[in-house]
């Protein structure tokens, strides 16, 4: 049974019965793969991209290629479609690039956007919100911080920027976040050049607003985590944590509504 090496900053995604990993970085190289692992039999096997028919009339070589090698990307499903937003690249970009993998024919591509294209970056959080992406923070290819929220519709492609009220997070990367009750973002932990969080905040969809939401101090700080919301808790798992890894799964009660405080 065949094994593979995943990267660091790499992008996951699981899809009815396999997880997709893509890209990531190793020993300060970017990494182009696409493997995939079959949670039923735990097999690992590579994913053979094909390049979108249309792409040869495109002078961008960039575009041309079948994935370029990259880290801090995301990776969400939309329809039968793999969507990889973001990321570092040595391919040099002003704006957020959204690529596709076709879950049937592995065809590859770029996505065409539309609107307030986000400024291109690295280590940002993206989450699926119905027909929607929510965007927030990450590093720009000159290394500096973000804390700003996008929206892309999934349904025109069409990108626009959130113009929030009260208390943003400090600008950072490798965050997580997640959506809760069906309005809340819930944004946790992170890291800039010099600190770690471990802070929680909540965007209100509704209102959008966003601000600090009390937890115990006793969380250590955080970064590089995966986190997922289940009924009313939140699950965080393998943390990195200063110095060392942990594999402990924290479990956060959340309430339905959440106020500021």
């Amino acid at each position: 049974m065949p094994t593979f090496f995943v990267g660091l900053q790499h992008a996951a995604a699981v899809v009815d019965d396999k997880l997709y990993i893509a890209g990531g970085s190793r020993n300060g190289r970017y990494i182009s793969d696409v493997k995939v692992l079959d949670l039923g039999s735990l097999a690992w096997s590579a994913v053979k991209l094909n390049v979108e028919p249309n792409a040869d009339k495109v002078e961008d070589s960039s575009t041309r290629e079948k994935l370029p090698a990259s880290s801090g990307h995301s990776m969400i499903k939309w329809e039968n479609k793999l969507l990889l937003i973001a990321g570092h690249s040595k391919n040099v970009s002003d704006s957020v690039t959204v690529r596709f993998i076709d879950l049937e024919s592995h065809q590859c591509g770029v996505v065409e956007t539309s609107g307030k294209v986000p400024v291109a970056r690295g280590g940002q959080s993206v989450t699926l919100f119905g027909s929607k992406v929510i965007m927030f923070g990450g590093e720009d290819r000159g290394r500096r911080l973000l804390n700003d929220v996008h929206v892309l519709d999934l349904e025109t492609m069409t990108w626009n920027v959130v113009e929030t009220t009260q208390t943003p997070p400090a600008p950072r990367f490798d965050h997580t976040a997640a959506v809760h009750a069906q309005r809340y973002l819930l944004i946790f932990g992170g890291c800039s050049h010099s600190l770690f969080f471990n802070d929680l905040h909540v965007l209100d969809l509704e209102t959008v607003s966003i601000y600090p939401f009390q937890i115990l101090s006793c969380f250590q700080i955080r970064w590089t985590h995966d986190v997922l919301t289940l009924g009313g808790f939140i699950l965080i798992y393998h943390e990195n944590r200063m110095s060392s890894y942990n594999t402990k799964i924290i479990v956060l009660s959340i309430p339905t509504t959440l106020r500021a405080f």
